[in-house]
Formats: C-alpha cells, sequence, structure tokens
C-alpha cells in the first residue's frame, strides 16, 4: 500500500523544482543577453553606457571611454564597432605591466592605439587601419610598444595628432563616472 501523501508531496517538490530550474535559467539568459560583449556583438552597435566609463583628459580635452578590464572585454575592444566619436574612446587597464599587443580582428574602423605607463605615453600608433575582408587571422599584424604598458587607449584615428598627443604626455584619468545620456 502507497502513501498518497507522500506521493502528492514529491510530485509537488518535484514541480518547485523545475519551476525554480526554469527561473534561474530564465535569469541566466537574461544576463547573459544583457553583457556588454554580447550586445557589442549584435549588429556592431556600440555598447556605450553598459560599461564601466572614465573620463581622460588629453591637453585639457576630455574623452569618454569605455573601460576594458576583464578578459572578454579586452578580447572584444572595439571589435564590430561602425564608428566612434571624436570624444569617445576604450582604455585597457592592467593590473601589471607588460608588452601589451594588439591586433585589429573584427575592427571596422581606423584607430590610433596609445600605450601608457602610470598613465605617461610610452608609444603611440597612429592611423592603425581595419584588416582588408578575406584576411586570416593568422595574417593580421600585431601592434606592440617598446616599452611595457599597464594601460592601453584606442581613440578614433587621427585624434592623437589632432590633441598634440607625443611620448612622455601625461595623461589625466577619472575612472567610474556615471554616463549622462547616450553616446
Amino acid at each position: 500500500m502507497t502513501d498518497w501523501r507522500g506521493a502528492l508531496t514529491r510530485a509537488g517538490n518535484k514541480k518547485r523544482m523545475l519551476r525554480a530550474a526554469g527561473l534561474f535559467v530564465l535569469l541566466l539568459a537574461l544576463a547573459w543577453a544583457q553583457h556588454p560583449v554580447r550586445l557589442a556583438a549584435q549588429g556592431g552597435q556600440a555598447p556605450f553606457g553598459k560599461m564601466a566609463q572614465a573620463e581622460v583628459t588629453i591637453s585639457g580635452q576630455k574623452i569618454l571611454a569605455d573601460v576594458a578590464d576583464t578578459p572578454e572585454l579586452m578580447a572584444l575592444g572595439l571589435g564590430g564597432r561602425r564608428s566612434l566619436a571624436p570624444d569617445r574612446g576604450m582604455i585597457f587597464v592592467y593590473t601589471d605591466k607588460g608588452y601589451r599587443s594588439f591586433w585589429m580582428k573584427g575592427m571596422y574602423i581606423s584607430i590610433d592605439i596609445i600605450w601608457l605607463d602610470g598613465g605617461r605615453v610610452v608609444h603611440i600608433e597612429h592611423d592603425v587601419p581595419p584588416p582588408a575582408p578575406g584576411i586570416p587571422l593568422n595574417q593580421l599584424p600585431a601592434y606592440q610598444p617598446p616599452k611595457k604598458a599597464d594601460m592601453v587607449l584606442e581613440l578614433a584615428a587621427g585624434r592623437a595628432r589632432q590633441l598634440g598627443m607625443k611620448e612622455g604626455m601625461i595623461l589625466g584619468f577619472r575612472f567610474n563616472i556615471q554616463q549622462k545620456g547616450g553616446e
């Protein structure tokens, strides 16, 4: 003889567990859909406002930069973006100094790449072009500074010259700022 109350309790517990698992999967999917890396990959749209922001001061000019401080965000960088306003950029922040090598995988726009050590410019690559369509990844050039860096700043092509940037120049940074409005 079976205890019908026990069977009902087990069935109820199973339903609750299935509901909880379904809710967990739903929340996980929502978090994944809103992740900045995923948003940037969709249609090449920049996720400005979805990432931490920094204000970079160069020759008195303010640049609002997305902060790439995780391996996922660093791997994506500005890849997939179709434009970059003159007052925007991306800053890659590392926990140690190293010879930071960059390539243009997934890029559609030309950029300036500025390597920094403690806020001081140690190297600039001007007007780095996006790869030609169909170039295999193993044939993409790598851009690397002659000195170690702990941060790398990417700006729209030509901005480093417009702002008079030179090796040895010190930039100002204000991290964790709140962005006001859209791009």
